[in-house]
């Protein structure tokens, strides 16, 4: 292979018409950084005039001189790479006009190559910084967010039909602004984001972009227990079942448990030698009282420091002496949580419905009162598949996007690199196949 293929084939040019010498490449600075420069020339016979068609025939078009361009290319080493090509110059006799030759290498009246544009969206779908991204591709913020701009074109929601299952929720991205996400709930793709969650926006946003019959095509959407979406959800998809998302039901009692668990532990911080300890092993096995009684061992023997040689049950049998309060909350804690697991709505509308122990705490009432505003939502959380986990792993990675970024002043460019970053970065599944398909060949 001759050097001038070789050097071609490290920098990925696939044009033809680029010819490099030997020794074509040398050290220098630009704006006072060392740099990496390498010697180029474009040249070709054109067979017509790009100005007025004519065809070239006994040299109608002629060579007329070149022009140096300075092309960005992709980092080759750890210094900036440059390509200081000498492009021809032509000179039509018909016209009287002169141009440029032409490369895919670059865009016309551009400096910046197609590989470190492509090199730039593909950096935009992880998780760095425009800066980052700027000073990795030896070009500046302003061109990054200018190719997520334009690359972002083609993700734009075209807002042609529904999906029969969403799922709505809402994430944070400025100080006191929320933003509202709904997603396809099967495939966890990303449909809109809109820049505020409130019921005049959602309500216009599908409204103006959806039709009756693409609403009515709709058969559910799952939300979490914010109040403000199930009167939208009934007004705009008339035929959709709501679904409450089942983690935010656990976590509603676990929270719950464990802020009764702390009231008790620190009515026991006492200058008392038997109350202190109580409050250390309240502080300490926190877990054991939020854990699920089934998983909880009668007979497997350990160590546990407080105790002494114990199984889980009987340490948790302890606790619960301490106080009537945390007993019965705890085993109210524990039938909630039983029904949710076997998906048992009878039962658990029986704990919610049924007269509630005196001894139950405030902040248990207050859930049981929120679950009861929530029932006939919540069978149907029981009776269909569907849940929030796709979102809410979304929403983790749009805020990990928000943070390396040190948040987005405008809400628009914040948009499009969340599109691009979940359209174009392939999920793991993808990954998977790609390298077993590599594998097979």
């Amino acid at each position: 292979m001759s050097c001038s293929n070789s050097i071609k084939s490290l920098l990925d040019i696939q044009d033809p018409n680029v010819i490099f010498d030997e020794d074509c490449v040398e050290e220098g600075t630009y704006k006072g950084k060392r740099c990496k420069y390498i010697s180029g020339k474009l040249t070709y016979t054109p067979t017509h005039c790009v100005k007025c068609g004519i065809k070239n025939t006994d040299f109608t078009v002629y060579k007329n001189g070149t022009q140096l361009s300075r092309i960005t290319l992709p980092i080759t080493g750890i210094n900036p790479t440059y390509l200081l090509l000498q492009k021809q110059r032509f000179m039509c006799q018909a016209c009287q006009s002169s141009y440029t030759a032409k490369t895919p290498i670059v865009q016309r009246n551009c400096f910046i190559s197609q590989n470190v544009k492509a090199q730039v969206i593909l950096k935009s779908a992880e998780a760095q910084s425009l800066t980052s991204i700027a000073r990795d591709c030896s070009v500046s913020p302003a061109t990054v967010q200018r190719q997520i701009n334009q690359a972002a074109k083609q993700f734009i929601p075209h807002y042609k039909a529904l999906p029969k299952h969403l799922s709505f929720d809402e994430f944070k991205y400025a100080k006191g602004e929320m933003a509202f996400e709904y997603i396809n709930a099967e495939s966890g793709d990303i449909l809109d984001i809109l820049d505020r969650r409130d019921n005049l926006t959602i309500k216009n946003h599908f409204i103006v972009n959806y039709s009756l019959t693409d609403r009515q095509h709709v058969e559910t959407v799952t939300i979490d227990m914010n109040a403000g979406y199930v009167s939208v959800i009934k007004e705009l998809f008339p035929r959709a079942k709501i679904i409450i998302d089942r983690f935010h039901l656990v976590q509603l009692i676990n929270r719950s448990m464990n802020k009764c668990r702390i009231q008790v532990m620190n009515q026991l911080r006492m200058s008392n030698g038997d109350d202190m300890k109580k409050y250390r092993r309240l502080k300490r096995y926190w877990k054991l009282l939020l854990k699920k009684r089934s998983y909880l061992s009668s007979v497997e023997y350990k160590y546990y420091p407080l105790f002494g040689q114990r199984t889980g049950q009987s340490i948790v049998d302890e606790m619960l002496n301490y106080d009537p309060v945390l007993k019965a909350n705890y085993e109210l804690y524990q039938k909630l949580m039983e029904s949710m697991a076997n998906k048992d709505f009878e039962a658990l509308s029986s704990c919610l419905t049924n007269a509630v122990p005196s001894a139950i705490s405030n902040y248990m009432r207050t859930s049981l009162k929120t679950l009861r505003k929530h029932l006939p939502y919540i069978e149907n959380s029981f009776i269909y598949p569907y849940n929030n986990g796709r979102i809410e792993g979304n929403n983790n990675k749009i805020k990990v996007l928000n943070r390396v970024a040190y948040g987005y002043r405008n809400f628009q460019n914040y948009r499009k690199r969340i599109l691009l970053h979940f359209k174009l970065k392939p999920s793991v599944k993808q990954q998977e196949q790609g390298q077993s398909h590599f594998d097979a060949a």
